[in-house]
């Protein structure tokens, strides 16, 4: 994995809850991905997975890939209205 610093946390599951290691971090990179605290790569890392495969993985679990926060989103629309603005003239 790309960390400079990691941390190993052990977790126990109760055994009727069919979870592999590879599920667990999936799982577990999707949520924090949702929280917005990785990145898309740094998700798709902690997944084991390339980004597009992560990309194809949050799509099927209704999971935004466009993961902006209130101010991002106001910016972003900022900056399109004002493009299209300039292509109007």
């Amino acid at each position: 994995m790309g960390y400079a610093k990691a941390r190993v946390l052990k977790i126990s599951i109760p055994e009727h809850i069919a979870l592999d290691e590879f599920e667990a971090r999936l799982l577990l990179a999707v949520e924090l991905y949702r929280e917005g605290r990785l990145t898309l790569k740094q998700a798709a890392e902690l997944a084991g997975l390339c980004v597009e495969d992560f990309m194809r993985e949050l799509s099927r679990r209704k999971v935004s890939i466009i993961n902006l926060d209130q101010e991002e989103l106001e910016e972003e629309l900022r900056i399109a209205e004002e493009l299209a603005g300039r292509s109007g003239n």
